[in-house]
């Protein structure tokens, strides 16, 4: 192939790559990066003093004993404990990859950081975000449907 083919093959190569990109997501969604700001708590009985649980209530739910939460067992070295601790009284800002369908409604999440301290090094099992519900005696819900874990993170503006 000539040298002044390269260029134009090339460039049309190029533009066809970002049309099928634009139209793969078109069809499948998009990934943002989202921040939930979490409580924390060191310690538990069974997995000892260095594991942590993360929490923060739910954004999208309206009931009120909605939460999300991450623990950290198997991740239970000190220095991550240690740093988690380092946050004292303030919320801990943990970030997540949120997968949203074309329809602007997340789909899916994924740990991305605590802090500063990357994903790598935590557990492979728990970049995972849970969504639950706690009852209390003599308080009212209504029924307590969730969507995990669409219902801790904002609704997504279209």
């Amino acid at each position: 192939m000539s040298k002044r083919l390269i260029w134009p093959v090339l460039a049309t190569l190029l533009l066809f790559v970002a049309i099928v990109v634009g139209f793969a997501r078109s069809l499948l969604g998009y990934r943002r990066s989202a921040v939930l700001e979490m409580s924390w708590k060191r310690g538990d009985n069974y997995y000892g003093p260095n594991s942590i649980h993360l929490e923060s209530a739910c954004l999208s739910n309206p009931e009120p004993n909605c939460f999300c939460s991450l623990d950290f067992k198997r991740t239970a070295a000190k220095e991550f404990a240690d740093y988690v601790e380092s946050f004292g009284s303030n919320k801990v800002p943990v970030k997540f990859h949120v997968d949203y369908d074309r329809n602007h409604r997340v789909v899916g999440a994924i740990l991305e950081s605590v802090g500063e301290w990357p994903e790598e090094r935590v557990n492979v099992n728990e970049k995972t975000l849970a969504t639950g519900f706690r009852f209390l005696r003599n308080q009212h819900t209504s029924g307590g449907h969730f969507n995990n874990p669409a219902d801790c993170f904002p609704k997504p503006e279209k």
